[in-house]
């Protein structure tokens, strides 16, 4: 396993201005409920089919849907079935009151108090992140926030980051990403993004190898970025 000594040099953390986070995994531990959501849609829809998704986490609900539809010649859209996926995912959210990741609010506080500033960078479509920003009252924290339908390809492309940095008005050598998935990893450094792999149990055995360094918890990151 990488040490998160990697990369905790002076100059590197003094140029530090932006942190990104991804949404699914990382700020909320919610991966087991797009699990959960895949398989209520297939059930809906009366595919009786056992499916290991854990493969497909980081990457577009719009490539997995569409293998269904051409599978099974469902008459729903991509669009459809992921708008069906987000809808779930948000009243679970609601009705199970799922907490945040275990320490976010603690390093967002912290990362803050230092003027390191804060954004978002997911593969999920704008209407599903805002409803989950919103949701947590996490909206006011960041001050870019990226959708997956807002670029021309999603992780592990790397146009999300690339998006954020823009927003932001920071430079790759500026930022660092904070990712659970190996399409979110190699999408921050394909963005020549520093990233740290949270290996969330809950996101399925995930390759982290592309990252900088991998973490355990997201308390780490703070021992890792903040000054002093």
């Amino acid at each position: 396993m990488k040490s998160t000594l990697s990369i905790k040099d002076e100059k590197f953390v003094e140029d530090i201005q932006l942190v990104i986070f991804d949404l699914d995994g990382v700020i909320v531990d919610s991966e087991p409920l797009h699990d959960a959501a895949k398989h209520a849609i297939l059930d809906h829809l009366g595919i009786q089919k056992d499916v290991d998704f854990s493969r497909s986490v980081g990457y577009p609900l719009h490539e997995l849907w569409l293998k269904f539809i051409k599978e099974y010649n469902l008459s729903q859209s991509p669009a459809e079935l992921e708008r069906m996926q987000y809808d779930f995912i948000i009243g679970q959210m609601r009705e199970r009151q799922i907490p945040l990741s275990n320490g976010l609010t603690d390093v967002l506080k912290q990362l803050r108090q230092q003027d390191i500033r804060l954004a978002v960078s997911s593969s999920s479509n704008r209407y599903y992140v805002d409803r989950v920003l919103e949701y947590y009252q996490l909206s006011d924290w960041f001050e870019a926030t990226v959708g997956g339908d807002e670029v021309p390809e999603k992780k592990p492309a790397p146009d999300g980051y690339l998006r954020a940095l823009e927003l932001a008005g920071v430079p790759a050598s500026a930022a660092v990403a904070i990712e659970d998935s190996e399409a979110g990893s190699l999408s921050a450094k394909a963005a020549g993004i520093t990233c740290i792999g949270y290996r969330n149990p809950t996101s399925g055995e995930q390759n982290l190898a592309s990252a900088d360094m991998i973490i355990n918890s997201l308390s780490e990151i703070s021992t890792i970025i903040l000054k002093g």
